[in-house]
Order: C-alpha cells, then structure tokens, then sequence
C-alpha cells in the first residue's frame, strides 16, 4: 500500500509560483532599466502607494508613492550604478513567504578600470497586494565585510558618485 500525503497546497503553490514570476519579471525590468535609464516600465509592477525603505547604510531613506520611488531609483542608478564600468546583481537565498513576501541576499560586484572591484551585499523583503509589489526594504549591513570594503572603497575612490535615493 502506498500513501501520499500533500504537504502544499496547490492553491497557495500557484499563488507563491505567480508571486515569484512577478518578482523575477520585476527584477529583469529593473535592470533593463539600469542600462537604458528608461525607467516607465517598472510602473505596472508597483501599486500607487508603494513604499520603499532603506536601512544599514549612508543612503538610508523612507520613499512613498510609485513616482517618487521611481524617481529614486533613477537617481540612485544615475549617481552610483551608471558611474561604473560594469553593474552585476544576482539575488540568493530566494525564500516565499505566505502569503504575500518574497526575500532574498543581493549580492552585488561594480568594476571600473584600473581600479579594484566592489561587492555588496543588501537583504531584500518584497511584500505584494493584489499581484503588484507594494512594499520593497532593503537592509544593508555595514557589519559584513563585503559592505565594509565598499565603504573604503568609496571613501578612496568614489567621492564623486552618490547612491541616495532623495
């Protein structure tokens, strides 16, 4: 005799693999827009009243409503990101939470020539209502050394570039 036993629903199965599609979705236009600096694209995957935090480092902010999260976006892409040679994010430790959040680690590598590279490392949360991202945090910690050395790095050589968001 054989039994099954259906640990996930399917209901929630379906909700969390259409939660993480949007995400994902969310994340290519992000970084099509990083590159293009056409940033319009991202308005259908964040509701009106999204808010985005930051918290952990110098560029710590509060950002409501999807204009002004856009519009911080694109500054922070335009006085960080665009000031390097080459831009690299890969999201790790992807983790679903019921009913609505989707986390992950962003580790990030920025290379300019002639000079050594930067990582980073951000903790994402992405809360969703009604199929649309209406929360977004990021959490830096200045502890790990990835973020240390970017600080040094931009102490050193970065000066000039500036990665707030307001």
């Amino acid at each position: 005799m054989v039994i099954t036993i259906e640990l996930i629903d399917p209901d929630w199965r379906t909700q969390m693999t259409e939660m993480l599609q949007t995400w994902r979705d969310f994340l290519d236009t992000f970084n099509t827009a990083c590159e293009t600096d056409e940033w319009s694209p991202l308005e259908p995957f964040l509701t009106e009243d999204v808010q985005y935090r930051v918290t952990g480092m110098f560029m710590a902010c509060h950002i409501q409503g999807r204009a002004a999260v856009i519009a911080g976006f694109a500054k922070s892409i335009r006085g960080f990101d665009r000031k390097f040679d080459s831009r690299q994010h890969e999201p790790v430790g992807v983790k679903t939470y019921d009913p609505d959040t989707v986390s992950a680690i962003a580790w990030g590598r920025y290379q300019k020539a002639g000079l050594p590279d930067v990582r980073i490392a951000a903790h994402g949360f992405w809360h969703f209502r009604d199929g649309k991202i209406n929360a977004m945090t990021d959490v830096w910690d200045v502890t790990l050394v990835e973020n240390q050395q970017a600080l040094a790095w931009l102490a050193e050589h970065g000066s000039y570039m500036d990665a707030s968001y307001v």
